[in-house]
């Protein structure tokens, strides 16, 4: 593997998805790389700050109450084939009901995947490591100028923040990647300040809401901020405690 490959695997990594010889041959070039080996734990110390502060969701109370009373409720099925011993007549019964305790099992597991803000996570990780990293902007200009470059180029609406606030200045612009999935990095500046704008299209299965709005925390001295707007799901970054993740923030909600 090189960087490139450990960038873009990087949270298959961290979810323990890889069979084992990929994950061998991950752990060989973080071991030897050290810029690799650092971007690893940085990321790995955002995911676990991030799902600290995420609410747990579980399936309904009294969903397998509720399966059981249906089971033992629902009528006998027909059969035209010879009784079977008592003991044998139970089997049926007793692999129906294991497959409908499957089923609520598999409920109940899609119910709080489909609540859990996986693509939150990994959009704010990335965030705020290409904050960190500094990516140098594709294109640079107007606010004009970027736009028709991104209309040009990202596959989905960009929801660029533009209120009505003066010392919100939109730097630049470059394309990008978030788990195989086209996404737009903006750059900001606010009073000299550098804010970072991640953004991609963000299935409806992972955040089940049409629009989420911004939710605030810190981790490693960075302020950060992740909501979803128009089915764009965005994460701002920017220096803890300056106020200019807020501001950004605002400008993106103040606009059209």
């Amino acid at each position: 593997m090189n960087c490139d490959d450990i960038q873009k695997g990087i949270y298959v990594y961290l979810d323990d998805e890889f069979a084992e010889p990929e994950r061998r041959d991950f752990d060989e070039h973080v071991r030897a790389c050290v810029r690799c080996r650092q971007r690893v734990e940085r990321e790995r110390g955002f995911l676990v700050s991030f799902r600290d502060k995420v609410p747990q969701v579980t399936a309904p109370p009294g969903l397998e109450a509720r399966i059981r009373a249906a089971l033992a409720a629902a009528p006998a099925p027909e059969s035209k084939v010879a009784p079977l011993p008592r003991r044998s007549r139970l089997l049926p019964w007793l692999a129906a009901a294991a497959a409908l305790l499957l089923v609520a099992s598999s409920l109940a597991i899609g119910w709080r995947l489909s609540a859990t803000p996986g693509g939150v996570e990994r959009v704010a990780a990335e965030a705020l490591s290409t904050h960190q990293e500094d990516l140098p902007m594709e294109v640079r200009g107007s606010q004009r100028q970027i736009r028709e470059f991104l209309e040009a180029n990202v596959p989905f609406s960009v929801e660029i923040p533009r209120g009505d606030d003066p010392r919100v200045e939109l730097i630049g612009a470059r394309l990008t990647r978030v788990d195989g999935r086209e996404a737009v990095l903006l750059n900001y500046a606010i009073d000299d300040e550098r804010l970072s704008v991640l953004q991609v299209a963000a299935p409806t299965a992972e955040i089940p809401d049409e629009d989420a709005p911004p939710t605030f925390h810190s981790h490693a001295g960075f302020d950060i901020a992740t909501f979803r707007k128009r089915g764009v799901l965005s994460s701002v970054v920017g220096s803890g405690g300056s106020g200019g993740v807020q501001r950004l923030v605002r400008a993106a909600y103040s606009g059209p």
